[in-house]
Formats: C-alpha cells, sequence, structure tokens
C-alpha cells in the first residue's frame, strides 16, 4: 500500500505545473513589479536619447514650433516665451512680463514657475533649458535664439 501511495506521489510531482509569475506573487503585486520593470526601461531609454541628443547638439536646429509643443501648456507659456524672444540676450523682469501680458492675469511669480516648468521639460527630452536667467530677470536660450533667428533656407544650406 506504501508502494502505491509513493509512486502516486512521483506521478502527481513529475506531471505538476509550474505557477505562473503572477500566481505565485499575487496579481496586484505581479503587475506592480511589471510596471516598475517597465518604468526603469524607459528612464533607461531616455537617458540613451539625451545622450544621443547630446553627441548631436551641433548639428540640430530646433524648430519653434517643436520647442513649443515641447515646451509649451497653453498659450500662456507661448507669449512669455515670445517675450523673452522680444527681450533680446538682456532678458526681462517676471514683473514686466507679467505686465506685459495683463489680460492673461499673471503674478510675477506664476512667471517665474511657467519659465521653470518649460526648463525641466525641455531639459528632460533635448537637455536643453527655455529661459536662461540674466540677473534677476529671464532670457531666451542661446540655442533657442539661433535656432528661432534662422530661417529655413539657412538651415538647409548648413546641411
Amino acid at each position: 500500500m506504501s508502494e502505491s501511495i509513493k509512486s502516486g506521489q512521483e506521478e502527481a510531482s513529475e506531471t505538476s505545473v509550474k505557477r505562473a509569475a503572477y500566481d505565485k506573487y499575487g496579481k496586484y503585486k505581479y503587475v506592480v513589479k511589471l510596471c516598475n520593470k517597465i518604468l526603469k526601461e524607459l528612464e533607461a531609454l531616455r537617458v540613451t536619447q539625451r545622450y544621443m541628443v547630446k553627441g548631436l547638439e551641433h548639428e540640430l536646429l530646433f524648430e519653434q514650433e517643436y520647442v513649443e509643443d515641447v515646451a509649451c501648456t497653453d498659450k500662456v507659456d507661448r507669449a512669455i516665451l515670445e517675450e523673452l524672444n522680444y527681450a533680446g540676450p538682456y532678458g526681462i523682469l517676471p514683473r514686466d512680463i507679467a505686465l506685459r501680458l495683463k489680460e492673461y492675469k499673471l503674478k510675477p511669480w506664476n512667471v517665474t514657475q511657467r519659465i521653470r516648468r518649460m526648463n525641466k521639460k525641455l531639459d528632460c527630452l533635448i537637455g536643453q533649458r527655455a529661459a536662461e536667467k540674466v540677473g534677476k530677470g529671464w532670457a531666451l536660450a542661446t540655442f533657442l535664439r539661433d535656432a528661432w533667428g534662422s530661417t529655413k533656407e539657412e538651415a538647409d544650406k548648413c546641411l
């Protein structure tokens, strides 16, 4: 009798199917673990992309539409970038931008925070900033001034 029980157990262990990972850990923990793994891989791809953009930085010209699509969330951000562009390389104070854009009812603090947010977005994607701090004011970054100042014909001549 004991021999038949042992042989039955051996057969069951040989034919047993291994459990899937989501059954072992539980479905929720498995999904969380999988999401974390995907996020790590995505961050690694972003780092690789940044290195590639940094390496090709001298050959890339960013168009105004691309930068606005990436950095700006609404028309207020676009208006702030236009004001920075009109200000030139010496920059402009946030309070002056707020005064010029009265229709949006901005405060100087709001202007500064919007510029910082645009800088953060661009820095994450292409490793550049939209605006640079000049004293107490802000000025459009040099790479944006160069790209926006050049025409498409000039960009084609460079290629």
